[in-house]
């Protein structure tokens, strides 16, 4: 007769996630533990440019998101005679002001150097705060929106799972590079505003996104919003934010914790 072994299963798992250390990564940082005590998830906050870390530190918080801790980072590199603003990669001409275009190769080398910091940082929340890539969002504006999908189609970390971008794309110059692999294989939510003067008509915003998928796996889940009436700005009307937050309620990992906690349950092994 075969035996079976009755056991009751560990409700001890680790709920809060090992903080950040500010000693051991480059780029300056604002943490927060998840609001309900279980760090499941990290949210990644990229400003946009000229923006910083703080603003986006509240946003995280405000957004809420059950059992997800957030960090905010702020862009490396200052925005040159404009004092607490920040850039991902170099944006302007410093002898006319105007915004550099593609053609200038010190946008992706400044985009080549965050890539670097940012798989450091991943390298250490994974490593040493405990963080399952797969549990590892963005959401970015803009400049931000390049450097997150930038990072889950290129950078070193192969498994995150998932962006949301508002209107930010991958640089124009970074069409011609190959796909890694099979591609990006996670979830991504681009909303993009009908009356964007930066990013321009809606069919350079198509162009765009189509460019984003062709750096992902066939099994990808990718999407791109517009939204009307609005231009080159961070969220505002309730339809977009509804977008956001179901984004992450359906792709964001969630623990059963009143099951856990059942005394009751055992495990069965034959």
């Amino acid at each position: 007769m075969q035996s079976i072994n009755v056991q009751q299963p560990s409700v001890n798992q680790r709920n809060k996630a090992i903080p950040p250390n500010a000693k051991k990564i480059k780029l300056q940082f604002d943490y927060s533990p998840s609001l309900d005590g279980i760090d499941q998830n990290l949210l990644i906050l990229l400003h946009g440019l000229g923006d910083s870390k703080t603003p986006f530190a509240k946003l995280g918080q405000q957004l809420k998101l059950p059992q997800t801790a957030t960090i905010s980072i702020q862009a490396p590199e200052p925005v040159p005679y404009l004092e607490g603003c920040h850039q991902w990669f170099p944006s302007f001409d410093m002898l006319t002001g105007d915004l550099l275009t593609p053609a200038n190769p010190e946008r992706l080398k400044g985009l080549l150097r965050t890539r670097q910091l940012m798989d450091e940082l991943l390298q250490h929340l994974i490593n040493d705060c405990g963080f399952n890539p797969s549990n590892i969002f963005f959401f970015g504006f803009s400049q931000g929106g390049t450097v997150a999908l930038d990072i889950v189609c290129f950078g070193k970390v192969r498994n995150l799972g998932g962006v949301v971008s508002i209107s930010g794309y991958l640089l124009e110059e970074q069409r011609v590079d190959r796909k890694l692999g099979d591609g990006y294989a996670g979830y991504i939510l681009i909303t993009q505003g009908e009356k964007d003067r930066t990013i321009g008509s809606k069919s350079e915003a198509e162009k765009r996104f189509k460019a984003v998928e062709r750096q992902c796996a066939a099994s990808a889940e990718v999407s791109q919003i517009f939204i009307t009436n609005k231009d080159h700005t961070m969220p505002s009307s309730e339809r977009e934010w509804r977008l956001i937050h179901t984004f992450f309620g359906k792709n964001m990992p969630r623990r059963n914790i009143e099951l856990e906690n059942m005394s009751d349950v055992y495990l069965v092994n034959p």
